[in-house]
């Protein structure tokens, strides 16, 4: 099956398994990741248009963390994340309750997939999720129709290292020994096994940037992290 029809392996529902796995997801993704997940959210906030009171859509947000690591840049006046998992917005508004940032943090119940936006942002965020949507074309070009002119959207996921030692290391982690540990702390009898298969047919590098290009983004770059266990695409919408 070519890479670029992943959407028809993508499951109905994919944030059910979210909402199951909620309570314990923070922990897991600090854990699973040695906490590089935390300075990879700060080098995407690093790239950001250098431009002031930037109004940001965070979509797919989850538990908020990356909305939290965005308000950490001058830049930005207001972020709005929004997420089809009711169980985990529930805990990002908590985090942002304690954090004291509910003036500049929104949380919201729709889909990333279908935004429904019309030209309202100058940011358009995304991390670890675009992998579950079962149509990435239709999802990046919702995003394309929520910036602005001269809007950037900003794609952090995870990709597969050129490196062949690293590669194979990072493979065998993510098939052996992720699934093990995550399905066990979060309880859920496959959600981490999920996570492996999705990551594995996710088109990366030059096929993701070819969707973004398909999709009308231009300037396109990419920022690699971690030897290239993740990866930023970064594209603007230079015209409407």
């Amino acid at each position: 099956m070519d890479d670029l029809q992943v959407k028809s392996k993508k499951v109905e529902g994919t944030y059910k398994i979210f909402d199951e796995i909620a309570k314990n997801y923070d922990f897991l993704n600090h854990l699973l990741s040695g906490g590089i997940d935390k300075r990879w959210r700060l080098k995407l906030v690093k790239n950001l248009p250098q431009k002031q009171n930037l109004v940001v859509l965070d979509v797919a947000c989850g538990t908020g963390d990356l909305s939290i690591a965005l308000t950490s840049s001058p830049m930005v006046k207001k972020i709005i994340g929004i997420d089809l998992s009711t169980k985990m917005l529930d805990i990002g508004k908590e985090k942002i309750l304690k954090l004291h940032l509910g003036k500049k943090i929104d949380l919201q119940v729709r889909d990333g997939a279908d935004l429904q936006f019309e030209s309202e942002f100058d940011v358009v965020t995304i991390a670890f999720g675009i992998r579950n949507f079962n149509d990435v074309p239709k999802g990046l070009q919702s995003m394309y129709d929520a910036l602005k002119t001269g809007g950037q959207l900003m794609v952090m996921e995870f990709s597969l290292p050129k490196s062949k030692i690293l590669r194979a290391a990072h493979l065998f982690y993510f098939r052996r020994i992720l699934p093990f540990v995550g399905n066990l702390i979060s309880g859920h009898i496959d959600a981490y096994t999920y996570l492996n298969k999705s990551v594995e047919d996710f088109p990366y590098g030059d096929k993701f940037l070819k969707l973004m290009s398909d999709a009308k983004f231009q300037k396109l770059k990419t920022v690699s992290l971690t030897g290239g266990i993740a990866t930023i695409y970064i594209g603007e919408k230079l015209v409407d």
